[in-house]
C-alpha cells in the first residue's frame, strides 16, 4: 500500500465549492493519502481547478470519464486506489481539519471494516441549518458508539442505525474488493444500496458522534434537488439488496428489517414530491413490483394531511408540533389562515431554533417546561413508527402531563 487512505471524490459542476472542498482536505491535520478525482464530464471550470491542484500536490490523480454519474465515477475510482482504506467524499462539502485523524484513528484502534462519524448540514453560504440532530446522520437512539459492532447484533436494526451517505464512512478497501461491491449506475440514490449492503457485509462497525463534515444541502444544481423526478430509484436499490442477500441465501434473515428501512427511504423520497411526481413514482413501483408492491403501503402518502385535517386532528387542544420537517413545511404552506390551536414547532435542531416555518416558530424541547401545550402531534414524515415510539417514551419521562397525540400518520 502506498498511502494509507485514497480519498474518491466525484466532481460534476461544482466550480463554486470545489476550491472549499479541497482546500479542507489539503489542510488536514493527517496528510498520508492521495486524492483521486473523477471529472464526470464537467462543462464549468471543476476540470481546470483540478488541474491547477494538481501541479502543485502530486498525490492528486485525476481521471475523466463522460457524464456517467457520481455511482459509476466511485467505482473508477475504487479500480485506481491504492490505500488500506477508501474515503468517499463529495466535491461540494468540506471537512474538519481533524477529520481523516480521527476516522482513521478510530479505524485502527477498533480494527474497523467500516467507521462512521456524524456531520452537520449548511447551506450554499456555508452557513449551519442543522446541527446536534439525534436522527441524522446517526440514530442515536440505537446506534452504539465507540464499540464494535456488525449484523448479527442488529439483525432487525441494521439497515437504520446510521445513513446511507458514503462521505461520512472509512471503509477498509478489502471490505469492498473481497464481496465486489459497487455503486449503482443510477441518477440518484446509487449509494443506497452499496452502504446497505457494505453493513451487511462488514464484520467490524464503528461509530463516534463527532461532527466532522459539513455537508451542503439542497444546493442549486446538486443531485438531491432532482431526486423527486426519480423516486423511483430508491425501489431499484431494494431489488438490487434483494437479489444480492437473495444469492448469498440471507434474504430471510434480514427482510424485515430491509423492508422496514426502504419505508422510510419511500417516506423521505416522497415527501420531496409534488402531485404529479408522486402519482408518477406510484405508477412506476406498481409496474416494478407489481405483486407485492403492498409490502410498502405503509410508506405510502398520506394525501388527506392537509391544513384542515389538522385542524380537525388538533380540535380544541392547545398543541405544539414536533419536527420542523419539510413534509410539515408542505402542509403548512397551504393554509389560508394561521391555526390558533399551534402554539409553535419543536425541533432538537439546534440551529433553527428562533427561526420560523410559515407563522409558527421553532423551538427547542425545553421549551415545554414553559410553553405547556396540551400535546404533541408528531409531523416527521420519515422514520415515523421509530421517532413515535421514542418521543412517547420521552414525553412521559419528562412531561407527563403533555399528550402525545394518537399518530396523523396512521389509517
Amino acid at each position: 500500500m502506498d498511502t494509507k487512505i485514497s480519498i474518491i471524490i466525484p466532481v460534476y459542476n461544482v466550480e463554486k465549492f470545489l476550491k472549499e472542498c479541497l482546500d479542507s482536505i489539503l489542510h488536514q491535520t493527517f496528510q498520508d493519502y492521495e486524492i483521486i478525482c473523477i471529472d464526470d464530464g464537467s462543462s464549468d471550470r471543476s476540470l481546470d481547478i483540478l488541474q491547477e491542484y494538481k501541479r502543485k500536490d502530486n498525490r492528486f490523480v485525476i481521471i475523466r470519464q463522460k457524464h456517467f454519474g457520481a455511482g459509476a465515477a466511485r467505482n473508477l475510482g475504487i479500480k485506481y486506489a491504492k490505500s488500506k482504506y477508501l474515503q468517499f467524499l463529495d466535491a461540494d462539502d468540506c471537512f474538519e481539519p481533524t477529520f481523516l485523524e480521527e476516522m482513521y484513528r478510530h479505524a485502527e484502534k477498533f480494527n474497523a471494516d467500516i467507521t462512521v462519524c456524524s456531520a452537520r448540514k449548511i447551506n450554499s453560504d456555508g452557513i449551519t441549518i442543522e446541527t446536534n440532530n439525534p436522527l441524522w446522520p446517526l440514530n442515536l437512539d440505537k446506534v452504539p458508539l465507540e464499540r464494535v459492532f456488525n449484523r448479527k447484533n442488529y439483525p432487525e436494526d441494521i439497515f437504520g442505525l446510521f445513513c446511507v451517505v458514503p462521505w461520512n464512512k472509512l471503509y477498509r478497501k478489502n471490505l469492498i474488493v473481497d464481496n465486489n461491491l459497487e455503486f449503482q449506475n443510477l441518477s440518484s440514490s446509487n449509494d443506497l444500496a452499496f452502504s446497505h449492503i457494505a453493513s451487511i457485509c462488514a464484520d467490524r462497525i464503528v461509530v463516534f458522534n463527532k461532527e466532522l463534515v459539513n455537508y451542503r444541502y439542497n444546493r442549486e444544481g446538486s443531485i438531491a434537488k432532482y431526486r423527486a423526478d426519480n423516486t423511483i430509484n430508491i425501489i431499484k436499490a431494494f431489488l438490487y439488496i434483494k437479489t444480492f442477500l437473495e444469492k448469498r441465501n440471507i434474504y430471510a434473515d434480514f427482510e424485515e428489517g430491509l423492508i422496514k428501512a426502504f419505508i422510510n427511504h419511500i417516506r423521505a423520497g416522497i415527501s420531496q414530491c409534488n402531485k404529479e411526481q408522486y402519482q408518477k413514482f406510484l405508477q412506476e413501483l406498481k409496474m416494478l413490483l407489481p405483486d407485492y408492491w403492498q409490502i410498502f403501503k405503509p410508506a405510502l402518502k398520506k394525501d388527506y394531511i392537509t391544513p384542515e385535517y389538522l385542524k380537525n386532528f388538533i380540535g380544541e387542544k392547545k398543541v405544539m408540533l414536533w419536527g420542523a420537517s419539510l413534509f410539515i413545511k408542505q402542509v403548512l404552506e397551504q393554509e389560508k389562515t394561521q391555526n390558533p390551536n399551534i402554539i409553535g414547532i419543536i425541533d432538537k435542531n439546534t440551529a433553527l431554533e428562533g427561526k420560523k416555518i410559515c407563522n409558527y416558530t421553532i423551538y427547542s424541547p425545553e421549551a415545554l417546561s414553559y410553553l405547556k401545550p396540551d400535546g404533541i402531534v408528531l409531523t416527521v414524515f420519515s422514520n415515523n413508527e421509530t421517532i413515535y415510539y421514542s418521543l412517547n417514551k420521552e414525553l412521559k419521562e419528562k412531561y407527563p402531563e403533555i399528550v402525545l397525540l394518537p399518530n396523523i400518520f396512521s389509517e
